[in-house]
């Protein structure tokens, strides 16, 4: 099932893009579903009624071997690669990303920019 969770929210997927190219994940893009953001929104007071665009998630030029489907998401990496969660402003990812036959999966939890406090629980689940 395709899931795109923040807090146990689920944004559904809309596009994605999954470029791996000779050892190198060129650009990974999965955003959630404009539909469903529109409905989890439109509760003016719910929990994510500020939010005016689906959550998005972004890996771009980040080494990948296709032996190693996993790669832990760390301060290092984050420092050194383009990656970000995406929701009216960057934040970074802590967790695992796993590429496989089968699935892109997502885990882990969103930190703010600026001083690292967790912000989300955040799980994204695509099949392939």
């Amino acid at each position: 099932m395709n899931t795109f969770k923040i807090n146990g929210t689920n944004f559904g997927i809309g596009e994605v893009v999954c470029e791996i190219e000779n050892g190198l994940i060129k650009d990974l893009t999965i955003e959630g579903n404009e539909e469903i953001t529109a409905l989890i929104t439109d509760d003016e007071n719910g929990e994510w009624s500020w939010i005016l665009y689906p959550p998005m998630v972004f890996f771009r030029e980040v080494p990948f071997e296709q032996k190693d489907t996993q790669i832990e998401i760390t301060e290092e990496l984050l420092e050194e690669y383009d990656i970000s969660f995406y929701l009216l402003e960057h934040h970074n990812i802590y967790g695992t990303l796993i590429i496989n036959d089968n699935h892109i999966m997502i885990s882990g939890e969103v930190r703010q920019h600026m001083n690292n406090e967790k912000l989300y629980d955040l799980e994204i689940v695509v099949a392939k």
